[in-house]
């Protein structure tokens, strides 16, 4: 039977098949654990919590783990066509949301600052999870936004990458071209950074939306996003490198869809590769997670 939640902190746990999730309605929809046969796909939350003092943004004025969604932006910036500065991470992580847990994870929030309606559905079929993302648009003009989601995982459990081919590589945090040209040369770059650093690596214009990632028990996990509505690849790699002060120090790592080419919805807007939703209509889209055990695992 169907549970549902009215905008609340309680949390709301599901399984369905071999995976089990964990979700957070007051904490902006956030899934706090998402796991496959046990094994943890995300970071889960920190034993103790202390903001950092200095100004690294508002996104670390809370606990940072598991997955949320960053929109409309994940870089704080002035809307291009809305009288609004949006915050750190975008707005919906910041919201309480209304979840339906059942066979499915139905979780949706209304924007306070845009005629939208946002929902995120979790829907599983044995091995495999299907991201189900939709904006309905219910205003009279289009409304500009990026979509980026933030699925945290732990690096130290990941032992090989497989990445899409793409035409230029950037780093993001030095703001400058990276020399990177293969996936193979992007992987390593990424898998061998040192502990205390932070890479935040852009691959633009993918060839196509496929990543995946060997886990060191085995497990692979197959992700698959349309590469035609989010071309660039965004890979956050965090070891212990941010926020670089004491007691603040984490260790993630996450492989985001970005529509535009970067993490600002202003530069997307400027170079006109934003995601619009349609006046009074929805824009809809689908990413797949498909998780293969390894040999002998139950």
């Amino acid at each position: 039977m169907e549970r549902f939640t009215a905008p609340q902190s309680d949390c709301v746990k599901t399984c369905a098949g071999p995976w089990q999730v964990e979700c957070l309605p007051g904490d902006g929809a956030r899934l706090s654990r998402l796991a496959f046969n046990g094994h943890d796909l995300l970071t889960g939350p920190p034993p103790a919590f202390q903001p950092p003092r200095h100004g690294w943004g508002a996104y670390e004025t809370r606990p940072v783990y598991g997955y949320d969604d960053c929109m409309p932006t994940v870089d704080p910036c002035r809307h291009p066509a809305a009288d609004w500065d949006v915050p750190d991470h975008g707005e919906l992580c910041w919201l309480p949301w209304r979840v339906r847990a059942g066979a499915a994870l139905d979780c949706r929030v209304r924007s306070r600052r845009l005629p939208i309606t946002f929902r995120r559905r979790l829907e599983f079929d044995g091995p495999r999870l299907a991201w189900r993302f939709e904006v309905r648009n219910e205003g009279a003009a289009p409304v500009l936004f990026q979509h980026v989601m933030h699925a945290l995982m732990p690096p130290e459990a990941i032992a090989a990458l497989r990445l899409p081919d793409f035409e230029t590589a950037f780093d993001e945090i030095r703001r400058a071209p990276a020399p990177i040209g293969t996936p193979a040369a992007a992987a390593a770059s990424i898998l061998n950074l040192p502990r205390g650093h932070a890479a935040m690596l852009l691959l633009r214009k993918v060839k196509d939306g496929r990543v995946t990632i060997r886990f060191q028990d085995g497990l692979l996990l197959r992700i698959q996003f349309p590469a035609d509505m989010f071309p660039t690849l965004g890979i956050w790699w965090n070891r212990s490198g941010y926020p670089d002060e004491d007691n603040c120090r984490r260790s993630e790592c996450a492989f985001e869809p970005i529509p535009g080419p970067g993490s600002s919805l202003a530069d997307a807007a400027a170079s006109k590769t934003c995601l619009v939703a349609p006046p009074r209509s929805e824009l809809a889209w689908r990413v797949t997670w498909e998780c293969d055990a390894p040999a002998g695992a139950k």
